[in-house]
Order: structure tokens, then sequence, then C-alpha cells
């Protein structure tokens, strides 16, 4: 369903956006600074909406060209993206990991914050049996849900 005027074949509607692809330039410093971010963290969070001036935890960078960016990187299979009440959680990919290390120019050695291993500190005080009451179990209860059977309450079972 073309129009043919004088030789010239001029489109519908229709077929002029059927194809087209929307191209947003974005300023390289501002995707380093995104790409940072991400990598560093291992994972962001990002409001949709195109209006807001910039992004909270990213300086530089509107919050359209962000949400661009994710839309690109989940695309490629770089980041794994959930969306929920408006806003994207974007989780790092082992692809995504090595693109952006590779991006960045980054060593072979550093991860993001979410793939580092935590030592485990126990905090101060009762281990599982303490010392001074050896009679007394450092967690109480003998059995498991035996808080339940203490009795009151309504529904099922809840008592007399």
């Amino acid at each position: 369903p073309s129009i043919i005027t004088l030789g010239f074949r001029v489109p519908t509607t229709y077929e002029k956006y059927e194809h087209s692809t929307l191209i947003m330039f974005i300023p390289k410093a501002n995707r380093i600074a995104v790409f940072s971010y991400l990598f560093k963290e291992g994972v962001m969070v990002v409001k949709k909406d195109s209006m807001q001036a910039s992004h909270a935890e990213i300086e530089g960078a509107t919050n359209l060209e962000i949400m661009n960016l994710v839309k690109s990187l989940e695309s490629k299979g770089y980041i794994r993206v959930t969306f929920n009440w408006q806003w994207y959680y974007c989780y790092l990919t082992e692809e995504g990991i090595e693109y952006l290390r590779t991006y960045l120019a980054l060593p072979e050695g550093v991860l993001p914050a979410t793939h580092r291993k935590r030592e485990t500190i126990r905090p101060e005080g009762r281990d599982r049996e303490s010392a001074d009451r050896p009679d007394r179990p450092a967690f109480r209860g003998s059995g498991d849900r035996e808080y339940r059977s203490r009795g009151g309450g309504f529904g099922r079972g809840g008592g007399d």
C-alpha cells in the first residue's frame, strides 16, 4: 500500500517506522561511568523515568541514557534484568563481567563486589554451648517448633 507519484514511491506511515531503529548517542564518559559503576557493584537499579535528569548514584549520565545502556546490555546477555514496580534491577552475568573487564581494561583479578568472597566473622559472645553454664544450651528450645506447643492463639489447634 504505497502511494506512487511521478515515479517516486512514497512510503506510508506504517512502512516508515516498520524497519527503522532509533539510535541514541551516549557520550563515552557517561558510558564509562555507568559501566564502571556496574562492574564495581555487580548490580544496579534504574527507575523507569525517562524524564529524570540524573541517576541517584551515577554522576553525569541521564536516566534515559542508563535505561538505553541497560536495554543494550540485556539484549547481548551481559546483564539479567528484573522489572518490578517501575524499577529495573540489573544483575551482571559472567559474560558481562568478561565484557566489562575488557572494555574498561581491568586486570583479571578484579571482581565486582557481589562476586567477592567475604570472610565470615562470628560475633563475640556465646558459641553453641556456653562454658559458664554447661547445663543450659546456647539456643533455647530442645526441639523443632517447640514454641508452638505453648498453647494459646486462635484457629486450628489454638487452645481450649
